[in-house]
């Protein structure tokens, strides 16, 4: 494992736990200042103030759970730009019921100055849309 691969997912680390505390200005600092975080049925955020906010809305769910972790890292000769894939399971109350959701994402990495940031985050559901 490379040494940019082991910064990389040392920050997807610290990332799973600023979630797990429910700190979304915290998240919003694995990203590049021009970011764009796209989840689906809602435009794309774009930069760290629109991330944040996304990031709120999210964990602003009533009693929502969020983990995700990659199934590989892949950077560039380049060592500049490197790539994640892997799943997540989203769970929270709706209506009374408890949602689960699981899916995959990829995020594109950039190195900023030494420092690996999100330069584009998405994801989508393995679930039928209702």
């Amino acid at each position: 494992m490379s040494d940019a691969e082991r910064q990389i997912r040392a920050t997807i680390a610290r990332w799973v736990a600023a979630v797990a505390r429910g700190d979304a200005a915290a998240i919003t600092q694995f990203y590049v200042g021009d970011a764009r975080f796209m989840v689906p049925n809602a435009p794309a955020a774009i930069g760290h103030a629109a991330i944040e906010n996304m990031w709120a809305t999210l964990l602003s769910l009533p009693n929502a759970a969020l983990d995700f972790g990659p199934d590989f890292v892949t950077v560039a000769a380049s060592d500049d730009l490197a790539y994640e894939a892997g799943s997540y399971a989203l769970s929270f109350d709706k209506d009374g019921a408890r949602v689960n959701d699981r899916g995959k994402y990829v995020v594109v990495w950039k190195n900023d100055g030494g420092t690996w940031k999100a330069a584009a985050d998405i994801l989508n559901s393995d679930l039928p849309a209702n």
